[in-house]
């Protein structure tokens, strides 16, 4: 089997598990740090915040055991496995891998988010907007998010990088084949060939998603 035959089935697994985590960091960062953002003299606020800087400090691996452990200990109560601790499958199998690789992307984008909404709320051509009448959700939707969007594109950018960093951790710790398990087994084999293929893989893939921002930015 050369490494032609087996590369594009390790990357598919990859990248359909750093697209779910992804999306799922993105679908629930943005609209949380905007909601924070308007209420930012309440409690919540402060709540996510503090919840944000969790999720940055844990260590993926030290996450990633919490999740075993804590699917084990359901499993064990309920009678029946609710989730499965490893293994690779399209199904309940990518849940805790995608949550683990999740975890850091959504604390980062919150943050950002959060800041740079409540930044551009107090500018002067928002208040402006406001005294002519507008309804906040049309405020919200032509002059804080198209205002507030580029730099928090960058930060879903910069997200990749942590989620790739954290990719051969994971996939080792659930057993999910992709490129980061297999770059962990090569490198311990020593096969030179096969590692710097993967590493390369994991390059392209970085460089793709950087010019995907670039043309997001227009």
């Amino acid at each position: 089997v050369t490494i032609a035959d087996v590369l594009p089935g390790m990357v598919m697994k990859s990248l359909g598990l750093l697209g779910v985590s992804l999306a799922f960091s993105t679908v629930v960062a943005v609209p949380l740090g905007l909601w924070t953002a308007t209420r930012r003299r309440s409690g919540w606020s402060l709540l996510t915040i503090l919840a944000s800087i969790v999720g940055v400090s844990v260590p993926s691996f030290f996450a990633a055991l919490l999740l075993q452990i804590g699917a084990i200990r359901l499993t064990q109560v309920l009678g029946r496995r609710v989730l499965p601790v490893g293994g690779f499958g399209w199904d309940r199998h990518i849940i805790l891998p995608a949550l683990v690789l999740a975890a850091r992307p959504i604390a980062q984008i919150y943050r950002v988010t959060y800041v740079t909404i409540s930044d551009v709320m107090e500018q002067d051509y928002v208040r402006t907007a406001r005294s002519k009448g507008l309804r906040e959700l049309i405020v919200l939707g032509r002059h804080v998010i198209r205002n507030a969007a580029i730099p928090v594109l960058t930060t879903i950018g910069m997200s990749l990088r942590f989620s790739l960093s954290s990719l051969p951790v994971v996939e080792f710790f659930f057993s999910w084949p992709g490129v980061g398990f297999t770059l962990l087994k090569s490198i311990s084999r020593r096969d030179d060939n096969l590692t710097v293929a993967l590493v390369l893989c994991l390059g392209v893939l970085f460089i793709l998603v950087n010019l995907l921002l670039e043309v997001l930015y227009q």
